[in-house]
């Protein structure tokens, strides 16, 4: 256990696997999550007496308890669920479905238990997160200034000229999921009150102003001001401190180095609202008061919300897809219901009540971290590895105020927890291995296509069908790229060959509930590529039963029924896409035009 408790911590966010893996910067870290879970509860009967020393607390009943009504509303909303395997698995973009919920809430529970015990456990895990965010901050720093040795920069370079912003996501994925995690080395690395730790501090502070993430900066900022009320330093010292920052701050942001940060603050001053956040979150209540009590699912909102999506939202922001809630709560609410919300909030009120008893020492300061990543996440979903620090600084606040360890459990109690543990063990063992390998099977495919072996690629593609894939897919990627390598061969036998493997492959897409309605509109392009309109039509109206408001279907089809002289339904169909795009692209402007004016009777 002193070992896990180290290198979970440490290696969760930083675990990044290019080119072995095909979601590369995601499985890596569920796996290592389901791993940690198998290693805990295999250790867990060595520790059960941090378990019951934790359950002897008010703060730590309440954490149990709320944690395990969390476990259950997930199983129960997963058999309920309309896609169970996307409920179970999790979605492809951050695979947070009922596994990985069920493994991340014991792992954080035993680990919390286990640190909390001493205070050199708590400083040693205080220092593995610290190390983590040194790292993840250096790599994240690099990156805005153009260094990159493992991630292709395009991935987060985006606009042109002098408004080209640059969002480092570090090993985390996307910025905003990179600067949510440092709140927690930021105050781990200021408990410490070191060199080290200071080092962590301000590079962590540094990336999460670098990584233009406004919710966590401002959550950064709520966090130390709660911790100076905490504290309460000399005000001469804050000021000085504060006076220094802004002023090196101000040389950075006005010098050279700076116009990425400064395009950034220009593209915040053009967009104050925070993009589509706040219609998105009018829409995912409107999703939620269907289903109240259960919401849609673990993980379901990715297949559901299109068909809750509203023409207002579609209008400001076409062609977006919107994946989650961006808000933490709505998560929950909308997956889960009104049963998984409630189980969350007592987990976090038993944080909250605990930090009431005044935890010293470096306890102290997981109240301003926690309270500052439950802000951040008001604008950020959960991932896998925020989810995991979250819950596990939820741990460590409630069980702060335990005092003295518990009485040891009965041996009959003791070994069927034993057995318990051990089952529950080899599952969450076998499951990391097969989420691998799964994985490593896609990522092979990928390899041969990159290298320009399409038939190797196809080879490989097919014989990754013949085994299960633990939920994940990227069939609409393939199908893609197989179209690619057709339309590329010479040899007329290769290129049939190569694109029956895109259809099979499209139609594969078209039964996953992630990206339906993507799957959908790319069969209307490879159909219309084999000139079979029938399928064209056919796959465009799938298109737009997924997703009724997404404007392009309704664009391809309109352009469809006018080229086959359906005069009235392409009008209908083109009004509606003119009426959805808001004259976003000009292209649809124009074809759309076009065709009203050559249906029009009129001189």
């Amino acid at each position: 256990m002193p070992l896990l408790a180290v290198a979970l911590p440490f290696l969760t966010p930083l675990l990044l696997t290019p080119h072995l893996l095909f979601y590369y910067d995601i499985t890596p870290k569920v796996a290592l999550l389901l791993l940690g879970a198998a290693l805990a509860l295999a250790l867990a009967s060595r520790n059960l007496d941090s378990v019951t020393a934790f359950g002897g607390t008010r703060p730590g009943r309440w954490f149990l308890l709320a944690g395990a009504a969390s476990l259950a509303v997930t199983a129960v909303t997963t058999l309920l669920a309309t896609h169970r395997d996307l409920a179970l698995y999790g979605s492809n973009w951050r695979r947070m479905g009922a596994l990985t919920e069920f493994a991340i809430l014991p792992v954080a529970l035993l680990l919390g238990g286990y640190a909390s015990r001493s205070i050199e456990r708590l400083t040693r895990l205080l220092q593995a997160i610290a190390a983590a965010g040194l790292a993840a901050s250096l790599y994240g720093i690099a990156q805005y200034f153009g260094f990159d040795p493992v991630l292709p920069a395009a991935q987060y370079h985006v606009g042109e000229g002098i408004y080209e912003i640059v969002r480092p996501p570090s090993t985390l994925g996307h910025s905003d999921y990179f600067a949510a995690f440092l709140i927690w080395p930021v105050f781990a690395g200021l408990a410490l009150r070191s060199v080290f730790g200071a080092s962590a501090a301000v590079t962590g502070i540094v990336a999460i102003l670098l990584s233009g993430s406004r919710g966590a900066t401002l959550a950064v900022a709520v966090g130390l001001a709660i911790l100076f009320a905490q504290q309460r330093p000399r005000l001469r010292s804050v000021a000085a401190i504060l006076a220094g920052a802004s002023l090196v701050f101000a040389a950075f942001y006005l010098s050279p180095a700076g116009q990425h940060l400064r395009a950034r603050v220009h593209w915040i001053g053009d967009d104050p609202a925070g993009g589509a956040r706040l219609l998105l979150w009018r829409d995912s209540l409107k999703m939620a008061a269907a289903k109240p009590l259960t919401g849609v699912g673990p993980e379901n909102f990715v297949a559901e919300f299109p068909r809750y999506q509203s023409q207002e939202l579609e209008r400001a922001y076409p062609d977006f897809y919107n994946e989650s809630p961006h808000n933490l709560f709505l998560d929950v609410l909308t997956n889960e219901g009104a049963l998984g919300l409630a189980a969350l909030l007592g987990i976090i009120a038993s944080a909250f009540w605990a930090a009431r008893t005044g935890p010293g020492g470096s306890a102290q300061f997981l109240l301003p971290a926690f309270a500052a990543a439950l802000l951040a996440h008001q604008f950020i979903v959960f991932t896998a590895a925020n989810s995991f620090f979250f819950y596990l600084g939820a741990a460590l606040l409630a069980a702060s105020s335990v005092s003295a360890p518990a009485r040891p459990l009965s041996p009959p109690l003791h070994y069927a927890t034993l057995a318990a543990t051990s089952v529950a063990a080899l599952c969450f063992a076998v499951c990391s291995y097969r989420l691998v390998s799964a994985d490593a099977a896609l990522a092979t495919i990928q390899r041969h296509l990159d290298a320009g072996q399409p038939r190797e690629a196809a080879e490989a593609y097919r014989e990754a069908l013949s085994h299960p894939t633990f939920g994940l897919s990227a069939d609409l990627y393939f199908s893609r790229r197989f179209a690619e390598a057709a339309g590329a061969s010479t040899d007329y036998a290769a290129k049939i060959y190569y694109s029956q493997v895109s259809a099979g492959a499209a139609t594969l897409a078209t039964q996953q509930p992630e990206g339906r309605l993507n799957a959908w509109y790319n069969m209307a392009v490879l159909s219309a590529a084999r000139r079979d309109p029938s399928a064209v039509e056919i796959s465009l109206r799938s298109a737009i039963a997924a997703a009724p408001v997404w404007y392009k279907p309704h664009w391809t089809l309109a352009r469809l029924l006018a080229n086959q002289g359906r005069v009235d339904e392409a009008r209908q169909e083109g009004r509606l896409a003119l009426d959805l795009n808001a004259s976003k692209d000009p292209e649809v402007s124009s074809t759309i035009g076009e065709i009203l004016r050559s249906a029009d009777p009129r001189p």
